[in-house]
């Protein structure tokens, strides 16, 4: 029996047939015993435009989100009888895009914006049925139940952000004839392009909380002050621990909902209002202070602080002392450079907290120590501190050793199985060195860790719950490698909570005679020597050089010294001698120091020299003699 007989054979006489689909056959059903005319020939329930109008702005993010992907589908489908529905959580049209040809059969059937999709206002459809159990539904028009959306084909997506249903994306067609499974991956594709670019926004709009808070916090001790933060809808998107017990302090006393989020918001900021003030909990006083931020002249969230009562004299004191206490990013890297002394402040502030930290700089300028020292200076200082080096393993086996393997997983794995860097990095921290040569295919899965922290080993279907930090690095411009399409773009935005660009040493001349000290002492040290040093006119000379391996060559260079120089002081002329550089085109020596090494070269044969500075013998002698050499 075709699908025409059955829906007649039941809307008539009530028979059931078991080749209808049961979710067609359950929604058929509930139609009748709400008493949905089967003969309905259009939207029955609209809001006002009044009521219209809060409703979008109440979906705006949602909105936002969604107008871009409807464009790009719509300008690839008009003309084909397409007909694009995007309903909130609640099940009303807030958005629609009809070509013409659907735009015929929409304006007779009240299919407008505005309109309520729920099956007792349109019966079965695949965008009510979807609304109703929150999964993916296609339905061919003679599934539908009432006449009025007979003509139509269609598929619907509800769309989930961080497992928050906000709404469901439909795709229909004008039918006969159409490709229910091409419909149904259109409906898909859209709802999770919809989705990825809400997740996007929530963690842009977190990161910039995160930020202004960090930025000012010199004030604020971050162990003890509960720091909360609301999009401007009430809705939560940022508590800290000592928020949370805050929270459950405050629910206990004034609130019977535990789950009240936007009466929470509210009552904090009818609490503050234009002013700081004190709330009493549990005998206990709290200051709360309420912040509005701002970007591009738009309020996107509001930053609640809670502090608890403190002596003044003794907060005072302690922030001093903190203050004073050198961290262990600036014991890593000490500096002179002011530039580089503000990233170092904050990114002292960016280790408070759990978000992933991309580090970027050129090689050699100490990222995989800026890693170390982000990871001793944060409150998982005591947990492993796990490093990869994406560049240094084979393809094939850096999914094994990041993800681990199960027992007999592939031939020559351990038989016991074997845990992999992300699990032994549980509870602390893990650096991925040179992330932009991990394999794509691979990036997804380490996306889909970072998202839901678990991950599964090699040949198991068991999840693995992970607590893990990430920090990532790379010489290579990420942003760069997202537009040639070699690396995921949602990995990139998902890393990048907090940025750090580490200045390569051409740019810390300052820092240069210290770090030369510093390295030479432990060098020669180790070396058991009497320490080398370099005369004011060497360091001079090495400042102008531009350093290309940075860090890492500046430890090889004073490496090569304290073994391979027998003197215990080095001068400008003997250098070069440990440099790995084309020793005629990197400093800017005076004519004297030009001559010496010239000299020094050809082991005093004053021809060749005269060959080597490009001038006659007759006028080496004249500045040999000018000299007094």
């Amino acid at each position: 029996m075709n699908a025409t007989l059955s829906w007649q054979q039941f809307v008539l006489h009530g028979e059931t047939d078991k080749d209808i689909r049961k979710e067609i056959l359950d929604s058929w059903r509930m139609c009748k015993q709400l008493g949905i005319s089967h003969e309905l020939d259009q939207v029955v329930s609209h809001i006002s435009n009044n009521e219209f109008a809060k409703r979008r702005e109440k979906n705006e993010d949602l909105l936002s989100a969604a107008a871009p992907v409807m464009r790009e589908l719509y300008s690839c489908l008009k003309g084909g009888g397409y007909l694009l529905l995007l309903a909130d959580a609640d099940g009303y049209l807030i958005e629609m895009m009809a070509d013409a040809k659907a735009q015929r059969i929409c304006d007779p059937g009240g299919i407008y914006p505005g309109a309520r999709w729920m099956e007792d206002s349109v019966g079965s459809t695949g965008l009510s049925i979807a609304l109703r159990t929150r999964t993916a539904m296609a339905t061919s028009a003679m599934e539908h139940y009432c006449t009025a959306f007979r003509v139509w084909d269609c598929s619907a997506c509800p769309i989930f952000v961080d497992g928050e249903f906000v709404g469901v994306f439909d795709v229909c067609r004008v039918g006969p004839g159409n490709d229910i499974r091409e419909l149904y991956t259109l409906a898909i594709s859209g709802a999770r392009a919809i989705a990825e670019r809400m997740h996007y926004e929530k963690n842009r709009i977190e990161t910039e909380v995160l930020s202004q808070i960090l930025i000012h916090s010199g004030d604020i001790n971050l162990q003890s002050t509960g720091i909360l933060s609301f999009d401007k809808w009430g809705r939560m998107i940022y508590k800290n621990k000592s928020a949370f017990q805050f929270i459950q302090l405050l629910q206990q006393e004034h609130f019977s909902n535990r789950r009240n989020e936007h009466s929470i918001f509210n009552y904090l900021k009818n609490q503050v209002k234009e002013k700081n003030e004190e709330i009493v909990l549990k005998g206990k006083r709290y200051l709360i202070e309420s912040k509005l931020l701002t970007k591009w002249n738009q309020d996107i969230a509001t930053i609640i602080l809670i502090k608890p009562e403190v002596n003044k004299q003794t907060f005072y004191s302690t922030a001093k002392n903190t203050h004073q206490d050198q961290s262990h990013i600036h014991n890593t890297f000490q500096t002179k450079n002011t530039v580089f002394n503000k990233t170092l402040n904050r990114i002292v502030k960016i280790s408070k907290s759990n978000a992933s930290v991309l580090l970027k700089g050129e090689s050699g300028t100490g990222k995989d120590f800026m890693a170390r020292a982000i990871h001793q200076e944060s409150s998982r200082y005591n947990k492993p501190f796990i490093a990869l080096n994406c560049a240094s393993l084979p393809k094939e086996l850096i999914a094994s050793e990041l993800f681990g393997y199960a027992p007999g997983a592939f031939t020559g794995a351990n038989k016991k199985g074997n845990i992999g860097k992300i699990e032994a990095a549980n509870g602390g921290t893990l650096f991925l060195d040179e992330i932009a040569d991990m394999p794509l295919d691979l990036q997804a899965i380490l996306l889909r860790t970072l998202e839901e922290k678990q991950l599964t080993r090699i040949g198991s279907t068991i999840p693995v719950p992970v607590d893990v930090r990430f920090i990532a690095a790379s010489h290579k411009s990420l942003p760069l490698l997202v537009e040639k399409g070699e690396f995921r773009e949602d990995l990139f935005y998902r890393l990048n909570v907090f940025t750090v660009q580490l200045p390569p040493l051409r740019e810390r001349p300052e820092d240069l005679e210290s770090l030369i000290n510093s390295m030479i002492s432990s060098s020669c040290k180790e070396a058991h020597r009497k320490i080398i040093t370099f005369t004011p006119q060497a360091i001079e000379l090495l400042k102008s050089y531009q350093w290309p391996g940075n860090l890492r060559e500046l430890r090889n260079f004073i490496e090569r010294i304290t073994y391979l120089h027998d003197q215990d002081q080095i001068d400008t002329l003997q250098i070069q001698d440990f440099l790995d550089v084309d020793e005629t085109s990197i400093f800017s020596l005076n004519e004297r120091e030009q001559i010496q090494l010239a000299l020094r070269k050809t082991k005093g044969n004053r021809a060749q020299a005269a060959k080597e500075l490009n001038i006659s013998r007759s006028a080496l002698y004249r500045k040999l003699e000018k000299y007094s050499m």
